[in-house]
């Protein structure tokens, strides 16, 4: 069925709706029963001589079944349809704007999302520890610009620029007044996922430079040693749990700098 979101008069959604069906003056009656209005009034409403009430357009959308922001967005071209004062149409005239907007942006976020599970995103994205950082990085007032972004990760300003213009592709990041703001969207690479071996590589090379500067706020922690298998579960379930309060800590924490957790329990071979 048609959705009135793409009009800006609710007459033409209506003549157009009837049109789309078989036998469509069979449907206009429909359509006038629903209402409870007369056929005959519905032609003159179509025909521009006279308008709906809001009564009408409450019975209109429960009939069709309409979402609540399609309803709102009906009963509101049907106000500024009825509105006789030049402030009153330019105030629901906004409001209407401001709707199509805030659906756009709904529609883009879903594009986005969809195209993030593609093979093209996620190459990409998980191709080295860059992109997931710089796209982390911008929920920190500190590191919203590209010079800033630079500048902290010994960066080339041009990597950087092609990063944000690829976050932002996908709805990752936005600029605003010349600053990118991080969207709110994270990301999770499954761990069966082909990406993963590279991924967890580059940021094992980032430990490497981390250790060689020997900060001392920094935590490494190497250590090989014997036990038996019920100890290895054990002592796996721990790091689970550690990396689970970690993740709660996080969450619940401000976004002053960026710092990275790799953790490895594994079998020498």
């Amino acid at each position: 069925m048609l959705s009135p979101l793409k009009y800006v008069n609710y007459k033409e959604y209506l003549g157009d709706l009837i049109k789309s069906y078989p036998g469509g003056r069979g449907y206009q009656s429909i359509l006038a029963k629903a209402m409870n209005c007369q056929a005959a009034y519905l032609s003159q409403v179509l025909r521009g001589k006279v308008e709906l009430t809001e009564d009408h357009a409450i019975k209109l959308v429960m009939f069709l079944k309409f979402n609540s922001l399609e309803s709102e967005y009906f009963i509101l071209l049907l106000r500024l349809s009825r509105a006789a004062t030049r402030e009153l149409t330019s105030y629901l005239e906004k409001k209407r704007l401001e709707m199509v907007a805030h659906q756009d942006d709904m529609e883009n976020k879903v594009r986005a999302k969809t195209a993030r599970d593609s093979d093209t995103f996620l190459t990409k994205y998980y191709s080295n520890w860059i992109p997931s950082t710089i796209h982390v990085s911008t929920s920190s007032q500190y590191l919203q610009t590209v010079e800033s972004l630079s500048l902290r990760f010994h960066l080339p300003i041009a990597l950087v620029e092609e990063n944000l213009a690829f976050l932002e592709k996908y709805n990752l990041v936005k600029k605003e007044s010349g600053r990118w703001i991080f969207s709110g969207e994270s990301i999770h690479l499954p761990k069966a996922y082909a990406l993963n071996e590279p991924y967890q590589v580059s940021w094992r090379s980032k430990v490497i430079e981390s250790i060689q500067k020997k900060n001392k706020e920094n935590l490494h922690f190497s250590s090989t040693f014997t036990i038996d298998k019920n100890s290895y579960k054990e002592i796996l379930e721990v790091c689970n749990k550690a990396i689970e309060d970690a993740h709660k800590i996080i969450h619940g924490s401000g976004t002053e700098e960026v710092y990275s957790i790799c953790v490895d329990l594994f079998k020498v071979i």
